[in-house]
């Protein structure tokens, strides 16, 4: 009897023992696989920062001097993204463009000119298409910056332009794991002079 009784008590103390062995694995085992998720979503959350700079063309609509008009010009971007797990990205955007430059013929001796350029600041959606390839569309403000010069003086003046907006097109390939290259085709919008441009970019991007 007494055998018996001793028998049952280290059945009991052996379940225990297995019970709660069992219990710390299931712990340990979520606590493991937790960790591995929130890495993998710490990981997959990135920013990033890109410079563009190529052929800028303003679609030229002036009134006056638009046959003396410089309408091809050097822009420069640059963009700022947060970049989460999902297809879609959000940032700021600037950088600086001359729209034209106009030469006038009667002040060729007194180096007549008037030049627009723009700042333009945007808040930008990044949508992944494919691999690699990319759309995006922004909204903002931008400053103009009108300089005239002719008969020994210089005018300047800046103007706020509270409606503006681009859509783009990029294709951006990874070199490393940090760094990207790739090219950007852009079409920007300045409600203030109605003024339409393009621009066709080589961009480099690092990612932080």
């Amino acid at each position: 009897m007494l055998l018996l009784i001793i028998t049952i008590y280290n059945n009991k103390l052996m379940a225990k023992r297995q019970l709660f062995i069992l219990a710390l694995s299931l712990f340990f085992s979520y606590t493991a696989f937790s960790q591995r998720a929130d890495s993998v979503r710490v990981k997959r959350n990135h920013y990033s920062l890109a410079v563009g700079i190529g052929w800028a063309h303003y679609i030229n609509t002036l009134e006056i001097g638009k046959d003396d008009a410089s309408i091809n010009s050097a822009g420069v971007s640059l963009k700022f993204f947060w970049e989460p797990e999902h297809r879609l990205s959000l940032g700021l955007e600037s950088g600086f463009y001359r729209l034209y430059k106009v030469r006038s013929k009667s002040y060729t001796d007194t180096g007549g000119q008037a030049t627009m350029s723009a700042m333009p600041l945007l808040l930008t959606v990044r949508m992944r298409i494919i691999d690699r390839f990319y759309l995006s569309a922004g909204a903002g403000l931008a400053v103009m910056f009108n300089k005239v010069t002719g008969v020994g003086t210089q005018i300047n003046s800046n103007i706020l332009s509270l409606s503006n907006y681009q859509a783009s097109a990029s294709y951006i390939y990874p070199l490393t794991k940090h760094w990207q290259v790739g090219g950007e085709f852009k079409v920007l919008n300045f409600g203030k002079a109605s003024d339409w441009m393009y621009t066709l970019q080589a961009v480099c991007a690092v990612r932080l």
